[in-house]
């Protein structure tokens, strides 16, 4: 079985990570977008709810009344959620930040690992050429009285 390089899998599994929170990023901002919507829907069903166009009957205002505190819970109930919806948001962002700041550090540390490997190979492969060149030239040297 042949072992990978720990920082090829490094790298793989930050890219996988920063996919998934980027996924998850997503998917809160559409929340948090459908929540924002909501929260509107209910903020024009509470002003339409109170909207009085003549004089009332008393049975009528207190239909008004109550249809009022119902669009307000609503409107509560909706303002709460995307608050929520904001908060998870907000950390979605976060998360993927990291994992976008982990990825990019991790692809800089491979690629200084790399250009250190291509050094040393070019550092040894002009080492081994000059050990050619010097038992060339001495043989040569022998060659010739």
């Amino acid at each position: 079985m042949r072992r990978g390089n720990p920082f090829d899998v490094l790298v793989r599994l930050r890219r996988i990570d920063e996919k998934q929170r980027r996924a998850a990023l997503a998917a809160a901002r559409q929340a948090h977008e459908q929540a924002r919507d909501r929260l509107e829907e209910y903020k024009e069903r509470h002003r339409k709810a109170l909207q009085i166009d003549e004089m009332l009957t008393p049975v009528e205002l207190r239909s008004l009344q109550l249809r009022g505190l119902q669009t307000h819970e609503d409107l509560i109930a909706a303002a709460e959620d995307y608050a929520r919806a904001r908060q998870a948001l907000d950390d979605r962002i976060d998360g993927w930040r990291k994992s976008a700041e982990d990825l990019d550090a991790a692809e800089r540390l491979d690629q200084r690992r790399k250009d250190e490997a291509a050094r040393l190979a070019r550092t040894a492969s002009e080492r081994s050429l000059d050990d050619l060149l010097g038992m060339l030239h001495a043989r040569s040297s022998e060659a010739t009285p």
